[in-house]
């Protein structure tokens, strides 16, 4: 009986980890023949940085069909920030009388995005989540996106939240951009630790 199942599968399992690595093998080679080559890479990083220093928030307000709060726009003007990479937020240190309140959690931005259409294909999308409209404006690298909400009319500022790609979540951060902003800032992208003054 055990003759006739080798006779019988063994051909099967040889041609299965042949299929497997002939797979791996084109997935390796797909791989380093599409890899970007160091200037490649700092073309895109430049194209990236460029698009930050030239918001488009007409275009925005347009393909969402609402209106960006102002203090929004006013952080694409702030070039020093809106070029930082790998930002921690802290928030100030809880009420120590509150013990079910956060003990000074941080919020970790790993880019701002470009206040372009283009930089919403990637980031979640915020109706179809059933959060309303609202403009993506940070991600944390890992899928995970910092967002404010937009309206029909300008608002001089809005929340902050931050919407989880895996489980889906939506969790308000700040009750204001402002707010957001205005919290101590550990900038890990120039020298280790280095505390920032908030703005």
């Amino acid at each position: 009986m055990k003759t006739l199942l080798v006779e019988a599968f063994g051909p099967l399992v040889v041609a299965f980890v042949i299929f497997v690595a002939v797979a791996g093998a084109r997935r390796l080679v797909h791989h380093f023949r599409n890899r970007l080559t160091p200037e490649q890479l700092q073309a895109a990083r430049d194209s990236f940085r460029n698009r930050l220093v030239q918001p488009n928030a007409p275009e925005v307000e347009q393909g969402i069909g609402a209106l960006l709060p102002q203090r929004l726009l006013d952080l694409y003007d702030d070039r020093q920030t809106i070029l930082t990479e790998q930002l921690e937020i802290r928030r100030p240190p809880a009420n120590p009388e509150n013990p079910a309140e956060p003990q000074n959690p941080a919020e970790w931005i790993e880019a701002f995005l470009p206040l372009d259409l283009e930089s919403q294909k990637y980031a979640l999308n915020l109706p179809d989540q059933g959060w309303g409209k609202g403009f993506c404006f940070a991600t944390d690298g890992e899928g995970n996106f910092y967002w404010t909400p937009a309206n029909d009319t300008r608002l001089r500022d809005a929340p902050v939240y931050f919407a989880h790609a895996d489980p889906v979540a939506n969790e308000q951060v700040a009750s204001t951009l402002d707010e957001f902003l205005s919290w101590p800032r550990i900038i890990h992208d120039l020298e280790p630790q280095q505390e920032e003054t908030p703005r």
